[in-house]
């Protein structure tokens, strides 16, 4: 399981590019490219908060430096942490700087000042709300990204067409559709034909 401080420390986002991504995440996007070179969706959902603004950072808003006079970055050429200009106004966090390639090329887009409709100030609500993608409405009993897969629904159905890199399957992957859970590679393991007949064919996961 990758923690979010780790996460954000080794360049945030720049997890998902081929060249940083785990090595068996990019032999299975280079191995399925063969093919019709289809389109994989990755989902990184991090739990807990983070400060846009310091992610993103408008560099060109005098008002960004006056409300935060101890913890914003510094503008672009203001010498180590300063922010890694992007369009004159807005910045990337130095740590960001590997995704700085992806941007001059089109290649990343951003969404800036974007959220839930909801107005609840319930963190856990909020959260849910996300992974639902049901805002207000508690009662959803599956999770957005576990409807798509019922939506697209592939022959023979295997619970690895949707993997997580968590302890416990996340709200989002939730549902009728199969899903798995992944916590260490290395840990992974298929239990099938040498138990009871219950346990054939079933995914095994060891955490």
């Amino acid at each position: 399981m990758i923690s979010r401080r780790v996460f954000l420390k080794n360049g945030a986002f720049t997890l998902v590019s081929l060249g940083f991504a785990p090595s068996f995440l990019a032999r299975t996007a280079y191995a399925t490219g063969r093919s019709g070179r289809p389109k994989q969706l990755i989902a990184i959902f991090q739990r807990g908060a983070v400060d846009g603004l310091s992610v993103v950072v408008p560099f060109g808003e005098s008002e960004y430096y006056r409300v935060r006079p101890s913890i914003a970055i510094p503008r672009p050429s203001g010498g180590d942490g300063a922010a890694v200009d992007l369009d004159g106004f807005f910045g990337f966090n130095p740590r960001l700087q590997p995704l700085k390639a992806f941007w001059d090329t089109r290649q990343l887009a951003i969404v800036h000042a974007c959220g839930s409709p909801d107005s609840t100030r319930s963190h856990f609500d909020a959260q849910d709300y996300m992974e639902t993608a049901t805002p207000g409405v508690k009662s959803t009993s599956d999770g957005w990204l576990n409807r798509l897969l019922q939506a697209q629904r592939a022959n023979p159905s295997t619970p690895f067409r949707a993997v997580s890199l968590t302890q416990q399957l996340p709200r989002m992957l939730q549902g009728d559709a199969p899903a798995l859970a992944v916590n260490q590679l290395g840990q992974f393991g298929i239990r099938a034909g040498q138990a009871s007949e219950a346990s054939n064919d079933r995914v095994v996961t060891k955490c």
